[in-house]
């Protein structure tokens, strides 16, 4: 294995950010550099570690037992770069559905360091542990805490709200509440476990979705107070706390599926007010320009799409008929009208629509949802490596859909949603990676 001091300080910080699953555009805004400068940090990293794409890199972080920044004990956010991690003791065993096989790193004087990051051990095809039991000195083994946990809800309960993070802090934008549609605007301190209120949405919209570009949230479109479907583009600055206006959808739209790429923002399908619709729309916040892109081979609303391996998955959605398996998978870079830039992924094992879509560490995971039947749907897990669904332990036994879900540091965001049919103020955090160290016996 090629040896890590061959990396430079910056080069490791840029290293561990791609492994956490980050693009090149936030990595670029979280250093202060120019996206270029990333780009060209990254072939360097590469040619000295050996590999070819970003999920190799994040192997390489968990095979050369490089732990980077630590990890919060309640946000998951990561905070700083460091070292490597080392303890001495008895070494590790798993229990219960831990992984088949646990690799771990003999360093100097005898000393091991094994980075167990749950999430990733499925880019091989090994089972997502559930449970993992750490022997030290003590008679008694220490047990990881349930993955789940429930935080402070939200100060209304509401459903097809808006999630994004920025700035270490959770933003719930709009949606429905029993009342009706609204515009509130709350923030959540993952440190705290305060929700506070800020400026509201100035046109509350409900069915929409949310991203952060280059520190400020954009929040296209979605469905008015009256029924009918808008064509706003909202864009919040957290530091003023004021809101403005950007260009307008070319076309009124809601319950599409959103996210960012590589500094822009992509809008995926949704509802015109008259019919469900196939086309993708690509945003320039630099420009404040919407521009046409290659429809999805599947008309849908209330899909989820996230960035995962340098492409973007769009999965699952309602057709006006039924709750759909489909994953289609967009190649922004090939959408230029010469090239196909759609290709078909690996479908759902069932169909669903109205759930939370996000990727950490470049693995999709799928929250929640309506199918065909109505009953409670299992969450899942997609590394694209492997091209398997796999279960992961469920936030709630009822049925949970319409949903907020986001990826902050290491865990995952559910916030609101309808829960067994009304809307709820919950809000959970899913452990999505863990980076544990393991001592040795001698």
């Amino acid at each position: 294995m090629p040896d890590v001091n061959d990396l430079s300080d910056r080069e490791r910080e840029i290293l561990f950010l791609v492994a956490t699953g980050v693009s090149n555009k936030e990595i670029a805004s979280s250093l202060y550099i120019s996206t270029n400068t990333v780009k060209v940090h990254l072939r360097n990293i590469f040619a000295k570690i050996g590999v070819t794409t970003r999920t190799e890199a994040a192997m390489y972080v968990v095979s050369a037992g490089l732990v980077g920044p630590g990890i919060n004990a309640r946000s998951g956010q990561l905070d700083g770069v460091s070292g490597l991690a080392t303890t001495e003791g008895a070494i590790a065993v798993p229990s219960g559905n831990a992984p088949q096989s646990i690799r771990s790193r003999w360093l100097t004087g005898g000393v091991v360091v094994a980075l167990i990051v749950l999430s990733l051990v499925a880019l091989f095809g090994w089972r997502t542990a559930r449970s993992l039991t750490r022997v030290s000195a003590s008679p008694s083994p220490t047990v990881i805490p349930p993955r789940w946990e429930e935080l402070a809800p939200l100060r209304m309960a509401r459903n097809g709200l808006a999630v994004a993070v920025y700035g270490n802090q959770i933003y719930a934008i709009g949606g429905e509440t029993s009342q009706g549609v609204t515009g509130v605007l709350e923030r959540y301190d993952p440190e705290t476990d305060r929700w506070s209120s800020l400026s509201p949405i100035p046109v509350p919209v409900a069915d929409v979705n949310a991203v952060v570009i280059g520190g400020k949230i954009y929040t296209p479109g979605g469905r008015l107070a009256s029924g009918e479907v808008t064509n706003l583009m909202e864009i919040y600055d957290p530091l003023q706390d004021n809101w403005e206006k950007g260009s307008p959808l070319p076309v009124a739209l809601s319950a599409y599926a959103l996210t960012a790429f590589e500094g822009k923002l992509y809008l995926f399908g949704g509802w015109d007010g008259e019919k469900i619709v196939p086309t993708v729309y690509e945003y320039n916040p630099e420009g404040d320009t919407w521009t046409a892109r290659t429809s999805m081979p599947t008309a849908r609303a209330f899909a989820g799409a996230a960035p995962a391996g340098g492409n973007i998955f769009v999965v699952g959605g309602y057709d006006g008929q039924r709750a759909l398996a489909v994953n289609e998978i967009y190649l922004p870079e090939r959408d230029d009208g010469k090239q196909v830039a759609w290709t078909q992924g690996e479908p759902l094992p069932e169909g669903r629509y109205a759930m939370g879509v996000a990727s950490v560490a470049d693995i999709l995971h799928v929250i929640g949802g309506v199918g065909n039947n109505n009953a409670a749907l299992q969450s899942l897990e997609f590394p694209p490596q492997t091209g398997i669904w796999q279960a992961f332990e469920s936030p709630h036994p009822q049925p949970w859909s319409h949903l907020g879900l986001a990826a902050f540091g290491t865990r995952l965001f559910i916030v609101g949603g309808d829960l067994n049919a009304a809307p709820t103020a919950k809000n959970l955090a899913y452990q999505a990676i863990y980076i544990i160290t393991l001592p040795v016996v001698r």
